[in-house]
């Protein structure tokens, strides 16, 4: 059996790791258009502030390819032919296949944007993009971050951690808009200006403006914004969106919406074509409905029910549970599931201290929790967010305890006797 995968990242690498422990005589095949070891994407803020070198970014070793007896081809793949199962590479190769992967992931969107064609001006995807702005930045004495979602601010704090003035310019009326509420949102908004960003919500850049530097190339020299109002700064991080990488299944005859849409075995409309990670439209746990969730546990769960489908093992994917942390100057904040419902739907446990940098909310429906947000004090988050997973029955006065108080549940690890 050839088992072939596009993509060395989260998915792909659980994927293969789990195709390999249960078909040790199997062919496999990984394609990826980045030349190096795997590494986490999550990481690269922190890389580039000087907080992780680049060997911690690596999630596995230079034995890796070897010891899993996966063949290691770097090309970029520009279509799948379901027809003949074979991919055709951007060298002219072609690679065939019994079984494949497609764990593409996604890449930076960026709408079109006056005078963006000079120097200065990067993307933060990958670790070139991180290496790329370590080597420019110190030309820099500010920075310009478009878009104040999660990729955004970590970029930002990369270049804060650089000494770098930074504003963060958003085009909505709050940060990190699908991940947490107003109310939390602008505490972290508070927390950033104290540590000396700026933050401007609901403001887009209408033009980036240049100047000649000194080696005769046009480079950024600050952006104009639609309020009128010119920033000066030397760089620019675009982080206003990204789209999944489908394009090389156009015309295969796999289903795509946004992304690749995946059954619950991670199966695409095509049989023995597999969807898992970024790229992947699969079922919501809290909804059911088909989504995104652009998240590295989901990528890595998602890669091993891919692997083990892919070799015949039976599983099936239970959903994907919106899960976003981070921790923005020093104040953790963690959000899980429906962190919004439509007025008048279920209930909302709240409590705020925003002197403190201090909120939590949990919201219930039908008798169970279904979202939960906590900014500072985050510890036992891990189990509202496994009972988020569980689906199961609160117990709403208990809950309501823990607003207020360590985050404690008894009935989250029933134990039985004789240890069970």
């Amino acid at each position: 059996m050839h088992y072939l995968i596009i993509g060395n990242s989260a998915a792909g690498v659980f994927a293969a790791e789990t195709i390999r422990g249960l078909d040790s005589d199997g062919q496999i095949t990984m394609i990826s258009n980045e030349n190096c070891l795997p590494y986490s994407r999550c990481l690269i803020s922190y890389y580039l502030g000087n907080e992780v070198t680049e060997e911690m970014m690596y999630i596995r070793d230079e034995t890796f390819y070897n010891d899993t007896g996966i063949d290691f081809k770097v090309g970029y793949v520009e279509r799948v032919n379901a027809d003949s199962k074979s991919v055709l590479l951007d060298s002219g190769e072609n690679v065939t296949y019994d079984k494949l992967l497609v764990a593409t992931g996604s890449s930076p969107f960026n709408p079109p944007l006056e005078g963006s064609d000079v120097d200065g001006i990067f993307e933060l995807r990958t670790l070139e993009d991180a290496k790329a702005v370590a080597e420019f930045a110190p030309k820099a004495k500010a920075a310009v971050v478009m878009g104040a979602g999660l990729v955004g601010l970590k970029g930002a704090h990369g270049l804060h951690e650089l000494g770098i003035n930074v504003t963060i310019v958003g085009s909505a009326p709050q940060v990190l808009r699908h991940s947490i509420d107003v109310e939390s949102a602008g505490i972290l908004t508070k927390v950033l200006e104290e540590d000396g960003y700026r933050v401007l919500l609901n403001t887009k850049v209408a033009k980036v403006l240049g100047e000649e530097d000194e080696d005769g190339r046009m480079s950024v020299s600050g952006v104009l914004l639609n309020t009128g109002e010119q920033i000066p700064c030397e760089m620019i991080i675009r982080a206003v969106g990204v789209r999944p990488n489908v394009k090389l299944v156009s015309n295969s005859g796999v289903a795509v919406n946004y992304g690749i849409i995946v059954d619950e075995q991670m199966q695409t409309s095509v049989n023995d074509i597999y969807a898992a990670g970024d790229v992947a439209e699969a079922s919501d746990l809290l909804s059911g409905e088909k989504g995104m969730s652009a998240l590295w546990p989901t990528a890595t769960e998602q890669g091993i029910i891919a692997g083990c489908n892919m070799v015949g093992v039976k599983r099936k994917y239970s959903g994907s549970l919106a899960l976003n942390s981070a921790v923005i100057c020093g104040v953790g904040i963690i959000s899980t599931g429906i962190v919004n419902l439509p007025p008048g739907e279920g209930r909302v446990l709240r409590a705020s201290e925003p002197d403190k940098n201090f909120y939590r909310k949990f919201v219930i429906r039908d008798g169970r929790l279904v979202g939960m947000i906590m900014v500072g004090d985050i510890e036992g988050a891990g189990i509202l967010s496994g009972l988020i997973r569980k689906r199961a029955k609160v117990n709403e006065k208990y809950l309501n305890k823990m607003l207020v108080s360590p985050i404690e549940y008894p009935e989250y690890l029933p134990a039985e006797r004789g240890g069970q």
